[in-house]
């Protein structure tokens, strides 16, 4: 996941003048980046210390946990920015971050799987 921030980093930045001419706010998916960024780690610390517990019921609640982590915290970060700029809501950009938090889904469930099968 580290890999993949810092890369979506780097292109937002290499790209950035590209991005505003085509009216996307490269600095609302720089911050959207890192806040799924921390909520993703902080969900993904929660399923690396429960997969260590052998008790299913612990494991299901770290996945909940880990859900309810992610759908709250997205959601107040969108409502937020959509409370703070009502007029200026930059659409493209919200639905950048939109695809990056799939794009993390992605990679948390495929190196969660990952992880479950070898343990």
């Amino acid at each position: 996941m580290l890999i993949v921030f810092l890369v979506v980093n780097g292109l937002l930045l290499v790209f950035r003048q590209r991005m505003d001419g085509l009216g996307v706010d490269t600095a609302i998916l720089l911050t959207g980046n890192l806040i799924l960024f921390v909520i993703f780690l902080l969900s993904f610390v929660m399923h690396a210390r429960s997969a260590e517990n052998s008790s299913t019921p612990a494991f299901l609640r770290s996945v909940y946990g880990g859900m309810l982590l992610k759908l709250f915290g997205g959601a107040t970060a969108a409502f937020v920015y959509i409370f703070l700029f009502r007029d200026k809501v930059n659409k493209p950009a919200l639905f950048g971050c939109m695809f990056l938090y799939m794009l993390y889904t992605f990679i948390e469930l495929r190196v969660v799987l990952k992880k479950s099968k070898t343990s």
